[in-house]
């Protein structure tokens, strides 16, 4: 007796009908960025790592998303559902009205200090807003770090979150600049990370210090570098000598701690 046997048909599927679309653009985007990584904005690498970001200010109709180095935001959308398949031109993203963002963003880590920022969105072209490490966050490399304490004049009180700005001669009109930020105590630590070795017959570079901030900022609130004034600084070789920049020398691979002339830290005062 032949043995039966079961054949299954298989359908080929070769159309899909849409039945509808749902189209949403993207509004804009912020990028979190290391202010230790570059001078410019534009080539500052991201920070990749979640950071917790609060808001002060965003309109409701606006939702987002938080993602490694970049915060995505987009508007809740006002048609409905388009019947069927959407056309090029459909799915191209409006023109969309500007609209304001603000808040903190801080890293659970600590590596970083926290920050206020204030942006405009809505060009689609994306923000940046820079972060700047923390001691915590600054280890030692092969150029080497600039480390110390900025202490305000007035009170002995510490600069909090005060930005500091380290320009090093290293040829023939040629300079590279270094950043960094104090912490809640008035800490910090800059790393060398794009000094060159020294030229032959060369012991040292030739730099400048300048510093700037809020004399007024407090640790329980992030503030925003954007108000930030230029400050004077103590001579390290001359006392009671101010000025809004100090010069001084850098050893590349050295963990060099600076200070006001007779002093354990950096003196501060109002220009």
């Amino acid at each position: 007796m032949a043995e039966e046997s079961s054949e299954f048909e298989l359908a080929d599927a070769t159309r899909v009908r849409v039945m509808e679309t749902n189209l949403l653009h993207a509004s804009d985007v912020i990028y979190w960025l290391d202010g230790s990584s570059a001078n410019s904005p534009a080539a500052m690498s991201r920070i990749e790592f979640p950071l917790q970001v609060t808001f002060t200010e965003k309109p409701n109709a606006i939702q987002y998303l938080h993602s490694l180095g970049k915060s995505a935001f987009w508007q809740t959308p006002t048609q409905p559902m388009h019947l069927g398949s959407t056309t090029e031109i459909e799915r191209t993203r409006p023109a969309q009205a500007p609209f304001d963002i603000a808040g903190h963003v801080y890293d659970p880590r600590q590596h970083f200090n926290p920050a206020t920022f204030e942006v405009t969105l809505g060009s689609g072209n994306g923000q940046g807003v820079v972060l700047y490490p923390s001691p915590l966050g600054v280890k030692a490399g092969a150029g080497g770090v600039l480390q110390g304490r900025i202490l305000k004049a007035i009170d002995g009180e510490p600069l909090i979150w005060g930005l500091l700005s380290l320009e090093v001669t290293v040829g023939l009109n040629e300079t590279a600049t270094f950043v960094g930020q104090t912490d809640a105590k008035g800490d910090f630590r800059i790393a060398l990370k794009r000094l060159p070795p020294l030229p032959l017959n060369t012991t040292e570079y030739a730099a400048s210090l300048s510093v700037s901030g809020d004399m007024a900022a407090s640790a329980d609130a992030p503030a925003n570098v954007s108000d930030f004034v230029a400050l004077t600084v103590e001579s390290t070789t001359q006392a009671g000598n101010f000025s809004q920049e100090v010069a001084l020398t850098v050893r590349p691979g050295q963990q060099q701690r600076i200070n006001s002339m007779n002093k354990l830290f950096i003196a501060v005062q109002t220009v």
